[in-house]
């Protein structure tokens, strides 16, 4: 007995040292993320227990960077943590399904329940297929995992293996809608923008990445399958070390039965805990237990068990972090790297002006928020009036329009005139409104020949030339107004986000 406990533990030694190298450590870890892939979820490597829906991840690497990355490893470590939120959805999102949510059953604390034996069994079930592998051309398998079972049982089987399956089994998810979580995301972004300011409005657009979903396993199941279906030896006659305890058929019967069986199985597990405490365990998770299931001299499934459930994968989405620290939409995080999707801001999250009726419309809302309290809107609507001085004080240019239906184009506004429009963002929104009108009246009688200007007994090449330089006036007098306008596109972008969120 002592010769297949030295056994097992030099082959197993010797497989947990080819395990160790960087080239195939790099290997292990592509070919993992590539089976967590093939499921549709983004993979986490190493496997972790500490991974959940509200975790917020800085990304300051451009989409190709991020995509190109993601090929050549096979997933992105998830490192730089900059907030871990509670959502608000989980009790809405499960109330018809699931007990969770709410003060009295907070996620994930109740299901995750650390140290007891029944930890996340309330939890929603996941299921993952049956992953196949098989042994390549000169030795070894064509997929490199990082889990214990496999060079056990290679060792168990004396490396007579030639094809393989590994199944993820226990296998539990929770998550919360991308809706709520959205929504809780904005709020975080706007108390946070001193922080998020810094990260927005370069040459290169960083982006936050949040979790939405996560999917965790509490077993991974190994079955490895000899190339000969008897009992044969190793060349050279040297015998496996399963021969060694589970009987072939044609020994002696007295000891082909189920208790022996039974009893052998159990010494080979304890062998195996054995021989793991000697060579140091697992690299990919540690707390894991591996144990024989059932074995043949010819094949071999194992089971490895984690003392505590770990993350595997997780659905999420990326948002672009913009001027101020606003955040564009929402991307999945699966199309962002499979696909090559950009989650850019949208072209209302950016410092390009909005139509005035909008901003008039959005200072409006703010100040119905403010009236309520709202120190948010408060602080936004005080930003907003402080942009009165941009409005100039006298009219710079003659506004032009038609009083009466059927009546001349003639001066509304004369060049020169105190520009009293009210007080606040309300002076500015209205001025520009009154450009915007001018210039549409203006246009309209240039392409209407029939419509009378006032000052001109008749349409001509005079009228014509004083329409022109009456129009480039107005355009002058708006773009000026837009110039400055845009020197304050965080803060108009951030009016925009904020009732985004409230709103929303």
């Amino acid at each position: 007995m002592r010769l297949i406990v030295w056994m097992l533990v030099a082959l197993a030694a010797s497989g947990c040292a080819r395990a160790v190298s960087d080239r195939e450590l790099q290997r292990v870890a592509r070919d993992w993320s590539m089976v967590i892939r093939a499921s549709q979820i983004l993979p986490v490597y190493p496997l972790t227990e500490d991974l959940q829906p509200g975790d917020i991840f800085l990304v300051q690497v451009t989409v190709d960077e991020q995509a190109k990355t993601y090929r050549e490893r096979g997933f992105l470590p998830l490192d730089n943590l900059i907030h871990r939120l509670d959502p608000k959805g989980y009790e809405t999102f499960y109330r018809q399904s699931f007990e969770a949510g709410g003060a009295q059953h907070p996620l994930p604390k109740h299901w995750l329940e650390p140290g007891k034996p029944a930890s996340w069994t309330l939890a929603p079930n996941a299921s993952f297929p049956t992953y196949a592998f098989s042994a390549r051309r000169g030795g070894g398998f064509n997929v490199a995992l990082p889990v214990q079972g496999i060079p056990v049982g290679l060792s168990l089987l004396g490396g007579d293996a030639t094809q393989g399956t590994i199944t993820i089994a226990e296998a539990r998810t929770y998550g919360v809608d991308t809706i709520s979580l959205y929504h809780d995301v904005r709020a975080w972004a706007e108390a946070n923008r001193a922080f998020l300011q810094f990260f927005g409005g370069g040459e290169r657009t960083n982006y936050v990445r949040v979790v939405s979903r996560v999917y965790i396993t509490g077993r991974i199941n190994v079955s490895l399958q000899g190339s000969r279906s008897s009992g044969a030896t190793l060349t050279g006659g040297a015998t496996k070390p399963v021969d060694l305890v589970v009987p072939n058929a044609g020994t002696d019967p007295s000891k082909n039965t189920l208790e022996a069986y039974t009893s052998n199985i159990e010494k080979l597990n304890a062998m195996i805990a054995a021989a793991m405490e000697r060579v140091g365990g697992s690299n990919l998770a540690p707390g894991g237990t591996v144990k024989v299931v059932s074995a043949s001299s010819s094949s071999i499934s194992l089971a490895e068990d984690f003392a505590r459930p770990l993350v595997i994968g997780y659905l999420g989405f990326d948002m672009a972090i913009g001027p101020g620290g606003a955040l564009g939409p929402p991307i999945p995080t699966h199309a962002v790297l499979e696909r090559g999707i950009s989650p850019a801001l949208r072209g209302d999250l950016g410092v390009r002006l909005s139509s005035t009726a909008a901003m008039a419309s959005e200072y409006e809302a703010l100040r119905a928020l403010a009236r309520r309290n709202d120190d948010g809107a408060k602080d936004l609507v005080a930003q907003l009036d402080g942009l009165a001085p941009i409005v100039p004080a006298a009219y710079p240019c003659n506004l032009l329009g038609v009083r009466n239906p059927g009546g001349p184009l003639e001066t509304i506004r004369a060049a020169g005139r105190p520009l009293e429009v009210g007080t606040g963002f309300e002076r500015v929104t209205t001025y520009r409104g009154q450009l915007y009108t001018s210039i549409a009246a203006i246009k309209r009688a240039q392409a209407n020949p029939a419509t009378a200007v006032a000052g001109f007994p008749a349409r001509g090449a005079e009228t014509d030339r004083h329409l022109r330089e009456q129009l480039a006036a107005n355009e002058a007098a708006l773009k000026a107004l837009d110039e400055q306008l845009q020197q304050h596109g965080t803060l108009l972008t951030r009016a925009k986000v904020y009732l985004a969120g409230v709103e929303g």
